[in-house]
């Protein structure tokens, strides 16, 4: 298959080339509230090309434009991630009043109930039982309106994703065969990987540069990394939600 675009683009990563080899460690994070935890069992490939461009090249290629998400359709989404949050949050806050409950009245159990501290503690049992009762009100309602919302948003985005996926299958019906000259031209493969326990994973590649490709799926969507690195002059890499895009997964 003869691609106009291709020889250009091959021109532009073969000054990149080397041939000694070296090792490339990628340590891959996700979000964990309000900080980041290890990705354990998730497939890493390292790719000899900036596979996004190629994806672009066809992309401009296509005989018509690439659908997109709807911009009311995206706010709605980010409302249902508000408002998953918000109930989450509420969820939190009564699980900890439960157990603090449970704290309490094991302690009851061990007083006597005619003494000030079993009274007192009495008392605070009384006040945080309602406390219980007014967060599970709040939880139930905030989780309602998040599933309305999201089961309203869900169906739309279920439409916008059988089009994307149905211009995608056309616009890049070609990509494997683009793929396939471009890795023979290099003289190079893709190579892949998965992370171990703590998130990370070690490969000798040759020198050049090498475009890291990972995705994790998050409540928002998910996080998509294609990221450069240059073999040899770096040895170690972290994938994390700060160098991510965050895509909606279709």
């Amino acid at each position: 298959m003869q691609n106009p675009r291709l020889g250009m683009l091959f021109l532009a990563f073969a000054p990149f080339l080397a041939a000694c080899g070296s090792d490339l460690t990628v340590e891959v994070q996700t979000e964990a509230g309000e900080t980041t935890q290890p990705v354990s069992d998730l497939e890493v490939q390292f790719v000899p090309f900036d596979r996004d461009s190629l994806f672009a090249t066809l992309a401009s290629q296509a005989s018509t434009p690439e659908p997109q998400v709807p911009a009311d359709l995206q706010q709605a989404f980010d409302s249902v991630l508000v408002l998953q949050e918000g109930w989450r949050s509420t969820e939190a806050s009564w699980n900890a009043v439960r157990d603090s409950l449970r704290g309490i009245s094991e302690r009851l159990q061990g007083l006597d109930p005619r003494s000030r501290d079993y009274r007192a503690l009495f008392d605070q049992f009384g006040a945080m039982e309602r406390r219980e009762r007014a967060l599970n009100r709040q939880r139930q309602t905030a989780f309602d309106v998040f599933t309305r919302l999201q089961q309203a948003t869900q169906t739309r985005l279920d439409s916008v994703r059988a089009v994307i996926q149905s211009w995608e299958d056309v616009a890049f019906s070609e990509y494997p065969d683009v793929e396939a000259t471009l890795l023979g031209q290099l003289g190079r493969e893709i190579v892949y990987d998965t992370t171990n326990a703590n998130g990370r994973v070690t490969r000798r590649l040759p020198g050049g540069t090498w475009w890291v490709h990972a995705r994790v799926a998050v409540p928002s969507g998910e996080l998509y990394w294609n990221v450069p690195a240059q073999v040899g002059a770096t040895d170690t890499l972290r994938l994390e939600p700060s160098n991510a895009q965050r895509r909606l997964a279709f």
